[in-house]
């Protein structure tokens, strides 16, 4: 009778020990049900899962995770759209940082050579008249070789004429320009087309050329206004 008993007892507690494995390691789901009634169980419909639930602790009902609702279309499309809109301003702003850095060593190296050239031009010149004097000179040779090659477009051109003129008269008396000739009419040409290079080089030299000294004479007056400022205190 005691043995059987004790069998007995030995059962129920295996049965008991065997319910209350999972109720130490389960889980309950808690969600609205289709009439919005919060409810609690251990399965978890697919209808409910797509509306957002609740993961508790089976013994204290303590929450250990909450679900949100799964996105609808709608959402996923504005959400997609929120993204690219992030995206595109922070790809923006990189680029308005990148910028800002290259316009920030753009500075610096302006700088730098805006010093190297107010060094040069307080070595170079003692006074404004220095500077205009060496402006004039310059200029002034660089035109004279403008006169000099307008000059000698002039001729070159005449030299053409009379070139292409022997050329005809040898075509009307029905001969084929000779060989010397053409080679003539071929390098006048070249020199002509050279020539014309050079004078359209040389304005265009002059026209810069002035505007840089322009440049440099403001440059120059402001520097040595400080440069008296700083030797008058």
């Amino acid at each position: 009778m005691m043995k059987q008993q004790i069998i007995q007892s030995s059962c129920l507690a295996s049965v008991l020990f065997m319910l209350a494995i999972p109720a130490i390691a389960g889980k309950l789901y808690r969600f609205p049900d289709e009439n919005g009634v919060p409810t609690i169980s251990r399965s978890l419909p697919p209808a409910a899962a797509q509306k957002g639930y609740d993961i508790l602790d089976d013994i204290s009902l303590r929450l250990i995770e909450h679900i949100e609702p799964a996105l609808t279309p709608a959402q996923i499309t504005e959400l997609e759209k929120q993204q690219q809109l992030e995206e595109e301003a922070q790809r923006q702003a990189e680029i308005v940082k990148q910028q800002a850095k290259e316009q920030a060593v753009k500075d610096e190296r302006n700088n730098q050579q805006r010093a190297i050239n107010d060094q040069n031009l307080l070595a170079s010149y003692k006074s404004e008249q220095d500077f205009i004097s060496a402006k004039d000179m310059a200029l002034t040779h660089r035109q004279t070789r403008i006169t000099e090659a307008t000059v000698k477009q002039s001729q070159l051109e005449q030299q053409l004429l009379t070139l292409q003129q022997q050329a005809a008269d040898q075509e009307l008396s029905g001969r084929d320009v000779s060989i010397n000739l053409g080679k003539q009419l071929t390098t006048t040409q070249q020199q002509i087309d050279n020539n014309l290079i050079a004078i359209e080089q040389s304005t265009d030299e002059v026209t810069q050329l002035t505007q840089q000294y322009e440049n440099d004479l403001i440059r120059l007056r402001e520097l040595l206004d400080e440069k008296n400022t700083t030797v008058g205190h």
